[in-house]
């Protein structure tokens, strides 16, 4: 009887949901959707370079991994691992939006639980919501991979030396849209298993409080560490079979910890920045970030994967006669899902902070002034995440034999950097909008 009613108000509930959190669909489509097009792209070209439509020599540079493992897990293993890496930032883009959606709405949840709905129906409801955005995003993100295999099958063909023609493998196709819905369901889970716990009475009778807090926030870690590892595994033993898909998935576990420990490393490091009493924007600047932990730790994730990613792909130039149009198609996709991340750290620090920003100008701060104050706190984040993400992609390059001058390496890390800064600035935009809707 009860399931008969859930399902009953669940269609209303999720288009009420759907017409009041709509960056829920703009993440779906610009976080999710990209990187479901990229794995898709990516898998169909592994599964052509998997059955020997090549030359027999395959130019699959030091710069994506070293030699010993690319003998590990072939051609075919690196590029399914580049497709994962895309999906994966967007997931995390998608989890930190819907937690903060999940938070916004702690009351309602509530109000749905002293009216009798049980908690399993709740959560029920919850995933719902994550199935549908799943679904939205891996579907928009099929119909774009077709777009992107198509378009940098020239390049793929130069690069990994194929002689068949272009064709569009099912496998791909449907590994890339299982892989895309299961991300979704995943990292919006996590929000799922928080909002069931929280006290339906003390909610209703005190202003609501974050659902994950203090070490819930290094559990989610773990789990996001899982989730990358499930992920890999799934289109790895489609594509790849048994032994070069474990040997996948362990890359991908050790990678994911170690991004993780970077961005929170870069988080903690930020908070222990001096703040000065003769300089007042700065030290509101390290202030703001240390207050907003969960959106600091996304960015410099973000920034991180990035710099690293395009910082490889650019020094793969410096090998000499390197066919490496295809390296930055790769690095493309991870750097449009990161900037996607950035974008979504943005956006919910703007929501997070709208009062704190209005009460700066109310108490008669220029708005100029706040706004040098969002530029000063993006480049903060930027600086140090980049300058990790570069130096990683330079030890990289240079454990894999790198070849080329070692000054113009420098060069290309540095520009790196600046890359970094720009696409922080770029992220700050729905910060700079909210400021000054506040001031109107």
């Amino acid at each position: 009887m009860r399931w008969r009613r859930f399902w009953r108000m669940a269609p209303a509930y999720l288009r009420s949901v759907a017409r009041r959190e709509r960056q829920l669909i703009l993440l779906a489509l610009v976080g999710l959707a990209p990187g479901v097009g990229v794995l898709m792209a990516w898998l169909n070209l592994a599964v052509q370079v998997g059955t020997g439509a090549g030359t027999g020599k395959i130019f699959v540079q030091g710069w994506l991994l070293p030699p010993l493992l690319l003998d590990v897990i072939g051609p075919a293993g690196v590029l399914v691992g580049a497709g994962v890496v895309t999906v994966l930032i967007g997931g995390l883009g998608l989890a930190n939006a819907y937690l903060a959606s999940v938070e916004r709405r702690q009351g309602e949840l509530a109000l749905f639980l002293a009216l009798g709905l049980n908690r399993w129906e709740l959560a029920a409801i919850l995933l719902l919501e994550s199935l549908a955005t799943g679904l939205l995003g891996s579907g928009v993100g099929l119909v774009l991979g077709v777009g992107i295999s198509r378009l940098s099958w020239p390049a793929a063909v130069d690069y990994f030396g194929l002689t068949g023609a272009y064709a569009l493998s099912p496998l791909a196709v449907g590994v890339a849209g299982l892989t895309g819905l299961l991300a979704g369901v995943m990292f919006m889970g996590i929000s799922v298993l928080a909002a069931t716990g929280f006290s339906a009475a003390q909610t209703l009778r005190s202003t609501p409080r974050p659902i994950l807090a203090g070490m819930q926030a290094l559990r989610t870690s773990v789990y996001g560490t899982i989730f990358a590892a499930v992920l890999t595994l799934v289109p790895a033993l489609a594509v790849l079979g048994g032994r070069a898909a474990l040997a996948l998935t362990a890359i991908a576990l050790g990678l994911s910890v170690l991004l993780t420990a970077a961005g929170w490393t870069v988080t903690r490091l930020t908070f222990l920045l001096p703040t000065p009493g003769h300089a007042p924007l700065w030290s509101l600047a390290v202030q703001g970030l240390a207050r907003h932990p969960r959106h600091t730790a996304g960015m410099s994730l973000a920034l991180i994967t990035g710099a690293y990613s395009v910082g490889l792909a650019a020094l793969a130039w410096l090998d000499g006669g390197v066919r490496s149009g295809f390296a930055f198609w790769v690095a493309g996709g991870v750097l449009t899902a990161g900037a996607g991340l950035v974008l979504t750290a943005a956006a919910l620090a703007a929501w997070e902070r709208r009062q704190e920003y209005a009460l700066l100008v109310a108490l008669g701060a220029r708005p100029g002034r706040v706004r040098r104050l969002i530029l000063l706190e993006y480049a903060i984040v930027a600086l140090g995440a980049g300058s990790l993400g570069g130096i990683m992609a330079l030890v990289n390059w240079a454990g894999s034999s790198g070849r080329g001058n070692g000054w113009l390496a420098v060069g290309i890390i540095l520009a790196d950097l600046l890359g970094a800064l720009l696409s922080a600035w770029v992220g700050a935009g729905p910060v700079w909008w909210r400021v000054g809707r506040k001031r109107r």
